[in-house]
Parts: C-alpha cells; structure tokens; sequence
C-alpha cells in the first residue's frame, strides 16, 4: 500500500466522529458503502453540493474524517461530505482504491472504483438533494490517487478535484473537458516523493509520477500560461497557481515545506505518528482552502451529462 493508512489497530486509536448516514449500494457483484455527513442546515428542498473524500491506503472512511476534519467544514458551509469506502478483506478497515498503479487489494482485483464512484453520485442523487454541477473530489494518499483518475476519466461528472499527497498514475489520462486542480504535497514526504519514484516509506512500493510532472501534465491540458500567475506564502506553506486557464479552470500547487504524508491543518492517528508519516503543517487548513477552490469551480452546465 501506498499510505501507512489505518490498520485494523489504529481504527481502535481513532476517535470516533458522530456516527453519519451510511448509504449502500450492489456494484460490480459487491456491497459498497459510503458515510455520509448531512450539515444541519440541509434542506431537502435545496439542491446542495457534494464533496467526496477518499480515504489512504489501508483505511477507512472515520480515518480520513478525522484526518481531514472535513465535517467541521461541511457544517459551516452547508455540503454534503461523503466519505467512500474501498474493498478489501473486510468491511471496515484495510481498505483500498484501484488509483491506477495502487494499492493492495483494489489494485490486485481490478476493482472498477471509477464505475463505483460514478454509481454512488446517482445514489446519492436519489437519497438527498444535491448539485450535480458541484460534485467534488478530494482525498489523501490512495485516495488522492483515485480522485486524479476521477478527474481523468469521469469528468463529466466531477466538477473539480483536490488531492493530497500523492499524484496522478493511472494508465492514461484524456479528460473529456478541463478540469480545476488544487494539490497539496509535503516536502519531506516520504511515502510519495514530491520528486516522484518509490518513497523509502512507500508501503506499495509503486514508482509515482512527479508533483511537477503531474502539475504539468494539467496545465497543459487545460491550456494554462506555463508560467505561474500567481504565487503566495503563509509561513512555511507557498501556493503557485497558473491561469486563467481554459473554461474558467485553475491549476494550483500548495508546497509544504515542512509537510510529511499528511492531511494540512488536519490530525493523525497514533498509530501514524508511530509509522512516522510526517509533520502536519498547520500554517494552513487543506479542507477549508480546498472547499474555497471548489466554490469557485463549479461544472458549467455544457459539461455536465
């Protein structure tokens, strides 16, 4: 696996969130589930938006809530915060996502997580009200993975993505329109080298593609200057965003320069504190800033099917 994750020992370690909905659906001969936190304001009547967040290599869906803090958000801004689960030999722990080249279980039977994704969307659509123009993605390590693929291969249904520490290694990648990127990557991350190749703490062992390798790849796609627009510092966090890019997309890059394999301004486990996954910057908040990105990124309605 990619990510030290969440093994069945460190879902003891968590604290548990309140508990969330929990939506299941038949896919691909399986069950698959999802948590999902409904902010108190939701109204039934209001189609809300959706941001979906996947969980590393080896976890679970209370793991990457807690790393992410991402309910806090979800209750100040009004969306819905999906957390989806991957398959593995058990339901609820030492989970993974098909992300392309990683990991464990889902990478080893081929799971159709892309399909799965797809089909969750519409369930959701039939339980709650939601915006199918700002349906987003994000996640960290494994999951971050899968949300690049997602923005590769089914970006005609999400709007924009904002993956943390890993980057883009699927196969192939042809997007059927631009599509909005925030990434957040640590400096001295160790599991997914911010240079690419097999991180010294990679678990997967899977050789990764460079942040800037993958940042270009996006801004050529979506037909950004090549030249940064912008750059920004917050203590030991330096944002460089390039545009304006085609449709009203960005491409953006926060580096941590302090930064392990870990979720800014948000928490780990103690079992991660015990593999050494890193420091957490706290000069930012990855799910605030993200959610601010996604805001202004919605799909426009010629994209969305």
């Amino acid at each position: 696996m990619q990510s030290a994750g969440c093994s069945a020992s460190a879902e003891r370690r968590i604290p548990r969130s309140p508990p969330a909905n929990q939506i299941t659906l038949r896919f691909d001969g399986q069950e698959r589930w999802a948590a999902v936190h409904v902010p108190p304001g939701y109204n039934p009547g209001t189609p809300t938006p959706v941001v979906l967040v996947f969980h590393g290599g080896g976890g679970f869906p209370d793991a990457v809530r807690f790393q992410s803090q991402m309910d806090t958000v979800a209750d100040r801004e009004g969306f819905l915060a999906v957390y989806p689960a991957g398959t593995g030999m058990r339901r609820d722990a030492l989970l993974t996502f098909n992300a392309g080249n990683c990991c464990g279980y889902a990478l080893k039977h081929s799971a159709d997580d892309v399909g799965f994704t797809a089909a969750l969307i519409d369930t959701l659509a039939k339980r709650f009200s939601i915006d199918r123009n700002r349906v987003f993605a994000t996640g960290i390590s494994n999951g971050a993975g899968l949300s690049y693929r997602l923005a590769c291969e089914l970006s005609d249904r999400i709007a924009a993505i904002a993956p943390v520490a890993t980057t883009m290694n699927g196969p192939q990648c042809h997007p059927k329109r631009p599509v909005s990127i925030l990434h957040f990557h640590g400096m001295e991350d160790k599991n997914a080298l911010f240079e690419g190749g097999v991180g010294p703490k990679s678990l997967s062992g899977a050789n990764m593609r460079s942040v800037p390798d993958t940042i270009g790849f996006w801004v050529k796609h979506n037909a950004c200057s090549a030249m940064p627009a912008e750059e920004h510092r917050i203590g030991a966090a330096k944002k460089t965003t390039y545009g304006p890019c085609s449709e009203g997309t960005e491409v953006a890059l926060w580096q941590l320069a302090d930064g392990g394999h870990t979720w800014p301004g948000g928490q780990v486990s103690r079992v991660e504190e015990w593999y050494g996954v890193g420091k957490v910057n706290q000069d930012i908040s990855a799910s605030s800033l993200m959610w601010e990105f996604f805001k202004k990124h919605p799909m426009s309605r010629g994209g969305n099917q």
